[in-house]
């Protein structure tokens, strides 16, 4: 009696790029996958095509050979060492045996001595992947000894090819489902990103308006007292003081409703040129310490986001400001250019400058080229992002004499070019 095959332990070959060959075949996600429901019919097709009663698609795994599918019997696994299509594998092409009892092979193979099977006629055609790696094989049998015409070899060759379509058909149809999953994960971590930047911007907007409404009451205290009521200078000085406030508190209210709409801006016409002017009243204080003159050219009206528009002019004054020249009275000249199609702003200084190696780079997030002068390194950053939400241009470079000049192109809204081309 002899030794039953789970007992026994046999070589089989290995290809040159077997773990190549593995990690390809793991891309496939075929191996204890569900079944694929296209290759029951190619298999039937190859054993119709080969004229014999078996055929099956083998996938070779590290250790064991994967029926995926097969016609005339039940698929199953096997430990791979008793695999026929394990020796196929490692074959120059496709393998036809008229009878594996006799060729020295599969002679000794459980499928071939009756251990397993008494397979006698037997026939594989190799299923390779786009970079040549052998998964497994298309194979057809029988128990009797047979022959394959050259038509019906071709016929195998093809199906096994069809089955490699099959299987990369798969392959894409997986990495698509998982490309889908990770944009369903990342909305889902955008929307809770979203909920919580609202939450963000109402705790913060909560906490900045409750000092604000003290210092609105104080200054309209103080401006009704008839003291300050009869001195002009008194009374200029709190109706800035108010003005600035209650454009303090209408811009909390727009950053918060500028969150809850998920960040996105809100279109109308802007007036640049009262944005400008209203900036320029509340930078007066750092405009007076830097002893400055800031000239506001007539501006146009473009379409914009009001708040961001003048959160933009806002930290491009303010770093004309900081990073003035101590040699030389300090200049800020905010201005416009036309073109056809864009309006473009230009605010230019007579300061510092910014060298041209650095002129890229002042634009990240945290970038300071300057330690002595006081900053986060986020002003211009942000300034490229509200460029970059109206489908604008920034531009910074050198003013004539010294300085810089920043230049941003707003684009006009497309019927209003083909209005002014008419007229």
């Amino acid at each position: 009696m002899g030794t039953p095959s789970f007992l026994k332990t046999r070589s089989f070959p290995l290809p040159g790029d077997e773990r190549e060959r593995l990690r390809s075949l793991a891309s496939y996600g075929i191996v204890a996958g569900p079944p694929l429901p296209d290759l029951p019919s190619v298999v039937q097709l190859a054993a119709y095509i080969c004229g014999v009663p078996n055929a099956v698609v083998n996938i070779i795994s590290a250790h064991h050979q994967h029926q995926m599918a097969a016609f005339g019997f039940n698929p199953d696994v096997c430990a791979r060492e008793d695999s026929m299509c394990a020796i196929s594998m490692v074959q120059p092409g496709t393998v036809v045996v008229r009878d594996a009892s006799v060729d020295p092979r599969f002679a000794d193979n459980p499928f071939v001595t009756g251990e397993l099977d008494r397979v006698r006629f037997y026939a594989a055609a190799q299923l390779r992947d786009r970079d040549g790696h052998v998964l497994g094989t298309l194979c057809v049998f029988d128990d009797a000894p047979h022959e394959l015409t050259p038509s019906q070899r071709e016929g195998l060759e093809r199906l096994a090819r069809m089955v490699m379509d099959l299987l990369e058909l798969h392959r894409h149809g997986r990495l698509l489902e998982q490309a889908l999953d990770k944009v369903h994960r990342t909305t889902r971590e955008l929307q809770r990103s979203n909920a919580s930047l609202q939450h963000f911007a109402g705790q913060v907007s909560h906490d900045l308006k409750n000092p604000l409404t003290g210092v609105l009451g104080f200054v309209a205290m103080l401006a009704d007292i008839p003291a300050v009521a009869a001195d002009p200078d008194g009374r200029e000085c709190t109706d800035r003081a108010l003005s600035s406030a209650t454009r303090m508190w209408r811009m909390i209210e727009d950053v918060l409703a500028h969150a809850s709409v998920g960040g996105r801006p809100s279109f109308t016409d802007v007036s640049l040129d009262t944005v400008a002017r209203q900036v320029v009243e509340d930078v007066g204080a750092a405009v007076a310490a830097a002893e400055a003159t800031v000239e506001v050219e007539p501006l146009p009206t473009v379409v914009g986001d009001a708040t961001q528009l003048r959160v933009l002019i806002q930290n491009l004054v303010s770093n004309s400001l900081k990073f003035r020249h101590r040699g030389r009275a300090c200049r800020v000249r905010i201005g416009a250019q036309e073109s056809p199609t864009a309006w473009t702003l230009v605010v230019a200084d007579n300061g510092v400058g910014i060298p041209a190696e650095d002129r890229a780079r002042v634009l990240e997030m945290f970038t300071r080229l300057r330690t002595d002068v006081e900053g986060s390194g986020i002003g211009l950053a942000t300034c490229l992002r509200i460029v970059e939400a109206h489908d604008a241009t920034l531009v910074v470079g050198e003013t004539p004499g010294g300085g810089t000049t920043m230049r941003v192109t707003l684009p006009k809204p497309a019927e209003r070019v083909d209005l002014e081309r008419v007229s």
